[in-house]
C-alpha cells in the first residue's frame, strides 16, 4: 500500500466563538470518495487498496476520538496533541486493520474480479444499444417526418372543404325550417287553432332572431322577417277583434246607462282564443283596459252615486247612473249593487286560463287594491258612528262587511292574500275619534255660520247677597262667607242679564254633548275629543269674524251680540274644565284638562271688534262736528244752521245706538259704552269753544242754545237720566260752559268762588282765562277777574 499517515489523514481543529470551559472542539475530516468521482475504471488491486485505506481512516478517526476527545467532546487548549506523538499508535492500528481486511477478503464467497469483468461487458453492450437507437432516431427524422407533414397538409384541405359543406348545409336547413314554420302557421290558422298559431310565430321569431352564420346575408332573410311581422299584425288584429266580440261595453258619455256585454263560454274554442291572447301578451293589455273601465266608469259611480244595477240577459249587465246626483248612497245599497255586478262577472269570467288563474282573478289582481282603498275611504268609513251609543251596536255592520269580504274572495276578485276591507276596523277607536271629531267640528262650523241676529236672553239681573242665602248658618260660617265675598265678589260666578245669539247657546250645548260623549269612551278617544273641544273654540275665533265680517262692520246690534257671545262662551270656559274633570273622577288622566287659556282669547276677540266699532262711531261723530261751522269758530262771527244740524245728527246717532244696544248689552256695559261716546262728544264741543280767541256775543248766544239742546237730550240716552252725571266726566263742565257763554263777568266770578267754585273744579285755569278773553272786551272788570283766576 502506498502513502503514509499524513497522505491519508487530514486533521483540522478549530475553536468555537464561545466554547464552554475555555475548551475547543476537535473535528477530523478525510479525503474520501476519490474513486467514486473519477471516470477511470478500477482494477482489483485498486479496489482492494481503496477498501483498506477506508478502513484505516475509520480506525484512525475512531482511535483519535476515543483517546483524545472526552465525553463532552471538548478539550482544553493546553491538552491539544501533536500528530507526531501518535504516529506509533496509528501505525500499529493500521497493521491490525490490514490483517482483518485480508482475512475478510479471503473468506468471501464471491469473486470480485469476476463481478468486475461482467460489469464491464454489460457496459459495452449498453453502449452499443445506445448507438443503434441514435441511428434509428436519425432515420425516422429523415424519412418518416416528410410523409407526416404531407398528411397534415392534406388533412387541413379536407377539413376546410368539410366546413364549407357544413356551413352550406346549415343555411339550407334554416331556410327549409323557416318554410316549415310558415306552413305550420298556415295550417293552424286554417284549423282555427290560434294558440298553436301564436306558438308557431313565437318559435319562428325566435328562430329568425338567432340564425346561423351566413343566413342574415341572404336576401330571403329580410323577406322572412317582413313576412313574420305581417303575420303578427294580422294575427293580433284578428285576436283583438275576437276579444272585442267576446267582451265589450257602451261608452259612458253616450248616456246615463252603461251596458256590459260578455259572450265568453267555458268551451275549447274560447279557451284557445284566450290562451292565444295570453301567449302573445295581449290578454294582460285587454284585462287592464277592461279593469280600468270597470273601476273608473262602473265602480266609482256605484260607490259615490245612487245607481241601479240589474242583469238584463245572461250576457248583458246594465248600470243606470243618475244625472248629477250628489247624494251618497248607503253602504248596504253600495254592497248590494257590487254583489250583483261581481256575480255577473264571476259567472262569465270564471274561466281558468293557466293553473289556478282565471280571467276574474286577473281582473281582481289588477284593481283590487284601488277598489278596496276607495270602498273603505269613500263608503265604509262613513258607516263609523259619531256617538258612543251607535258605536256599541256597530258589530252588526261589521258582520255585513265581513260577509261581503267573503263574497269577494269567493268570486275570486280578492286574491288569497290576507287583504281585507275590514282592515279599517282594526283601529276602530282611532276611526271613531276621527269621525266623531269631524262630525262635531262640522256641526260647530254649521252653527257658527248661522245668523247672529236670532237672540235669546240669559244671565241674572242681580246677585243675591250671601246673608239672604244663608240665613240659618252659624256665626263662624257667616263670617267665612263675608270674608269670601270680600275677597272674591259673588258676581264673579254669575253672568249678567243680556242678549246673546242662539247660536252661542247651541254651540255650548254641542260642546256639552261632546263632553258627555268623551267621558264614556276609551282614554284615547276621550283625549282626542278633548282636543276637538278646544278646536271648536279656536274655530270660533277663525270662522265667525270672517263669515260675519260685513255685518260686524256696519250693524251695531251684530257687534253687541258678537261681543256678548264671546263673553258668554269665555264665562262658561272658566268652569268647563272643572266640570269635565268631575265626570272623570274614577279615571286616571295623564294630560291636563283646562280651558282657562282660551278664556282671554275669546274675551279679546269680543273686545277687539267692539273697540273697532266704537272707533267707527267716534269717527262718525267727530266727522259730523268737523264738517259744520263748529270747526271754524275762529273765522266766523255767526253760526249757520249746519252747526245745530250736526249736533242733532250726533244726538240722533247716539239715540240709535241706545235703541239697538239697550237690553242687548248688560246694563253696566251699556252705560259704560254710552258714557264713553257721550263724554267724547261733549269733550269735542267744549274743546271747540275753549280754543277760540274771540267769540262774538251773537255766536255766544247761538252756542248756548245749541249746547242747551245737548243738555236736554243727552240724559235720555241712558237707562236712568241720573246715570249721565255719575258716568260722564265732562257733563258738569258742559253745563258750566253754557253758564259762562250766557253769563256776565260777575256770574263767572261768583261761580269761580276764589278757586273753590264749580268753574274751578271743572275747568283748568288757562281754559277759563282764554274763554273770558274770547267772550269779553278788555275792561278793568275783566282785568280784575283775570287777576283773581290764577
Amino acid at each position: 500500500m502506498k502513502g503514509d499517515k499524513s497522505d491519508n489523514l487530514t486533521t483540522e481543529t478549530w475553536l468555537t466563538n464561545e466554547p464552554p470551559d475555555n475548551s475547543v472542539r476537535l473535528r477530523t475530516m478525510t479525503d474520501k470518495d476519490v474513486a467514486e468521482t473519477t471516470d477511470t475504471p478500477l482494477d482489483d488491486a485498486a479496489l482492494e487498496k481503496l477498501a483498506v485505506e477506508e478502513l484505516i481512516r475509520e480506525a484512525v478517526q475512531g482511535a483519535a476520538r476515543a483517546e483524545i476527545v472526552g465525553p463532552s467532546g471538548w478539550i482544553k487548549e493546553s491538552d491539544v496533541w501533536k500528530s507526531i506523538d501518535k504516529i506509533p499508535l496509528i501505525s500499529k492500528e493500521i497493521e491490525r486493520l490490514k490483517a482483518d481486511m485480508s482475512k475478510y477478503l479471503n473468506n468471501c464467497e464471491f469473486e470480485i474480479p469476476v463481478i468486475f469483468k461482467e460489469s464491464k461487458e454489460l457496459f459495452l453492450d449498453s453502449k452499443s444499444l445506445v448507438e443503434e437507437m441514435e441511428n434509428c432516431k436519425h432515420e425516422i427524422q429523415e424519412e418518416t417526418m416528410t410523409e407526416i407533414l404531407k398528411s397534415i397538409e392534406n388533412h387541413d384541405i379536407i377539413a376546410n372543404e368539410l366546413e364549407k359543406v357544413k356551413f352550406t348545409l346549415n343555411v339550407v336547413y334554416d331556410v327549409v325550417q323557416s318554410g316549415k314554420y310558415f306552413k305550420d302557421y298556415e295550417d293552424c290558422k286554417r284549423d282555427g287553432n290560434y294558440y298553436r298559431a301564436v306558438e308557431t310565430l313565437n318559435d319562428l321569431t325566435e328562430f329568425l332572431n338567432n340564425p346561423v352564420d351566413g343566413f342574415r346575408s341572404l336576401a330571403i332573410y329580410d323577406n322572412l322577417k317582413n313576412a313574420v311581422a305581417i303575420h303578427w299584425d294580422e294575427l293580433l288584429q284578428e285576436l283583438n277583434a275576437l276579444w272585442g266580440k267576446m267582451v265589450y261595453w257602451s261608452n259612458p258619455a253616450s248616456g246615463s246607462q252603461i251596458h256590459i256585454t260578455i259572450k265568453i263560454e267555458d268551451s275549447p274554442i274560447f279557451i284557445d282564443i284566450l290562451r292565444a291572447l295570453l301567449l302573445c301578451k295581449q290578454l294582460d293589455v285587454k284585462i287592464k283596459e277592461f279593469s280600468a273601465f270597470l273601476l273608473q266608469e262602473v265602480l266609482v259611480p256605484i260607490i259615490h252615486q245612487d245607481c241601479t244595477v240589474f242583469e238584463e240577459t245572461d250576457e248583458l249587465m246594465t248600470i243606470t247612473i243618475p244625472d248629477k246626483n250628489h247624494i251618497k248612497p248607503a253602504y248596504d245599497s253600495v254592497i248590494a249593487n257590487i254583489r250583483l255586478l261581481f256575480h255577473f262577472l264571476f259567472k262569465k269570467l270564471n274561466i281558468e286560463i293557466v293553473l289556478n288563474d282565471t280571467i276574474m282573478s286577473m281582473v281582481g289582481k289588477t284593481i283590487y287594491v284601488e277598489f278596496g282603498d276607495m270602498l273603505i275611504k269613500d263608503c265604509l268609513i262613513d258607516t263609523i258612528p259619531n256617538n258612543i251609543n251607535e258605536l256599541q251596536s256597530y258589530g252588526k255592520i261589521t258582520s255585513e262587511i265581513e260577509d261581503f269580504q267573503q263574497f269577494l274572495v269567493l268570486v275570486r276578485f280578492f286574491p288569497n292574500e290576507k287583504y281585507s276591507i275590514l282592515q279599517y276596523a282594526n283601529d276602530i277607536d282611532v276611526l271613531f275619534a276621527e269621525r266623531c271629531s269631524q262630525y262635531f267640528l262640522d256641526s260647530a262650523r254649521t252653527i257658527m255660520l248661522k245668523d247672529l241676529s236670532i237672540t235669546m236672553s240669559i244671565g241674572v239681573e242681580s246677585v243675591v247677597e250671601s246673608a239672604e242665602l244663608n240665613s240659618n248658618v252659624d256665626d263662624a260660617t257667616e263670617e267665612a262667607f263675608k270674608l269670601f265675598d270680600s275677597a272674591l265678589p259673588k258676581s264673579l260666578y254669575y253672568f249678567p242679564r243680556c242678549m246673546i245669539s242662539k247660536t252661542a247657546q247651541e254651540l255650548l250645548d254641542l260642546v256639552y254633548i261632546l263632553m258627555e260623549q268623551a267621558v264614556q269612551c276609551s282614554d284615547f278617544v276621550c283625549k282626542r275629543l278633548y282636543i276637538t273641544t278646544r278646536l271648536v273654540f279656536e274655530l270660533y275665533d277663525a270662522v265667525v269674524p270672517y263669515h260675519h265680517e260685513n255685518f260686524l262692520q256696519t250693524i251695531p246690534q251684530y257687534v253687541a251680540l258678537f261681543h256678548n257671545n264671546c263673553m258668554f262662551l269665555a264665562h262658561n270656559l272658566l268652569t268647563f274644565g272643572e266640570k269635565w274633570m268631575t265626570l272623570m273622577d274614577d279615571r286616571d288622566v295623564d294630560y291636563p284638562i283646562s280651558f282657562v287659556d282660551l278664556v282671554q282669547k275669546l274675551r279679546d276677540l269680543g273686545y277687539k271688534h267692539l273697540t273697532i266699532h266704537m272707533q267707527q262711531q267716534r269717527k262718525q261723530i267727530l266727522d259730523n262736528i268737523r264738517s259744520s261751522d263748529l270747526n271754524s269758530l275762529v273765522v266766523k262771527d255767526v253760526l249757520s244752521d249746519n252747526a245745530e244740524q250736526a249736533i242733532r245728527q250726533c244726538l240722533r246717532q247716539l239715540q240709535i245706538l241706545k235703541n239697538v244696544w239697550i237690553g242687548v248689552f248688560p246694563g253696566k256695559v251699556f252705560c259704560r259704552l254710552m258714557s264713553t261716546l257721550v263724554n267724547m262728544f261733549i269733550d269735542e264741543l267744549i274743546h271747540r269753544v275753549c280754543t277760540v280767541e274771540d267769540i262774538s256775543a251773537e255766536m255766544a248766544t247761538q252756542l248756548t242754545e245749541i249746547y242747551t239742546i245737548v243738555v236736554k237730550k243727552a240724559p235720555n240716552l241712558f237707562q236712568k237720566p241720573s246715570d249721565i252725571e255719575q258716568n260722564v266726566r265732562s257733563w258738569i263742565k258742559l253745563q258750566e260752559l253754557i253758564i259762562v257763554l250766557g253769563g256776565t263777568l260777575k256770574d263767572i266770578e261768583k261761580r269761580w268762588g276764589d278757586g273753590t267754585g264749580p268753574l274751578a273744579v271743572h275747568f283748568r285755569t288757562e281754559e277759563l282765562r282764554n274763554l273770558i278773553k274770547a267772550l269779553f272786551q278788555n275792561t278793568m272788570l275783566r282785568a280784575n277777574l283775570l287777576s283773581k283766576i290764577k
